[in-house]
């Protein structure tokens, strides 16, 4: 039989690694906003700035979870896409500056932001045009 000393000393002890674990998972978070971020992309061919100028929504089914964002990759071409700060999914679409077609698809996820840490993004970036690598499938990272 336990003695009562030793039951209450592992209850507080269970008690305290409860509320550490708890604490640890509730201050990490997906940033809500990424609208003003500067982030270094490597793909499979280089390495460029990628800016996510702005994040909103016009009301549209789905804004108040997922919502538009909009920048520049290469300080030259526009992406397009959507953000969702809940599961951290984002998705752009990089244009050709010149005809506004598609020549990259990127589909990835946004780390959780930690304080005094470096945010990251990692996904699959899609070759629609050869100018930018040969056609198909391939990962990207980014760190902000």
């Amino acid at each position: 039989m336990k003695s009562p000393l030793k039951r209450i000393t592992l209850a507080m002890f269970a008690a305290a690694a409860t509320a550490l674990l708890s604490a640890g998972t509730a201050t990490a978070a997906r940033p809500t906003n990424l609208a003003g971020t500067t982030w270094t992309l490597q793909t499979n061919r280089d390495s460029v700035q990628l800016v996510i100028l702005t994040q909103g929504g016009s009301g549209a089914p789905g804004a108040s979870i997922c919502q538009i964002i909009s920048g520049d990759i290469g300080n030259v071409a526009h992406i397009r896409g959507w953000y969702c700060p809940l599961s951290g999914r984002i998705h752009f679409q990089h244009k050709n500056l010149g005809t506004g077609n598609a020549v990259r698809i990127f589909t990835g996820n946004v780390s959780d932001q930690v304080v005094g840490e470096t945010l990251y993004m990692a996904g699959t970036m899609t070759v629609l045009d050869a100018a930018f690598g040969d056609l198909g499938e391939y990962n990207f990272s980014a760190t902000q």
